[in-house]
């Protein structure tokens, strides 16, 4: 299965390419740019639900993965968080299990 990979520089901008796109997963960094990962996830779900279609999948990625953190990231909607540095094989096993995809 070919896979496609877009980058947003900020939240605002990942905003806009997921109410454009349909994606199968977003991986979302905590601390960017104009709009942060809370912000940006917030924004995502209020978009989805109001369009009445399924929330996609989305990961966090940060470097603050404290319990606190991990349980402000699950309340604005992220489904799982990812802790950086990110391993491989914790990334990829992420991807699979939020997206069902099989193993490359």
């Amino acid at each position: 299965m070919p896979y496609k990979v877009d980058i947003a520089e900020n939240g605002r901008i990942a905003c806009d390419m997921v109410t454009i796109g349909r994606y199968d997963l977003v991986l979302m960094d905590i601390h960017m740019p104009v709009m942060d990962g809370y912000t940006t996830t917030a924004t995502i779900r209020e978009w989805e639900m109001k369009q009445g279609i399924p929330p996609t999948p989305i990961l966090a990625l940060t470097a603050y993965a404290y319990p606190e953190d991990k349980r402000r990231i699950k309340a604005v909607g992220c489904n799982g968080v990812l802790a950086k540095p990110i391993k491989k094989a914790v990334l990829l096993e992420a991807i699979l299990t939020h997206t069902g995809w099989s193993t490359p």
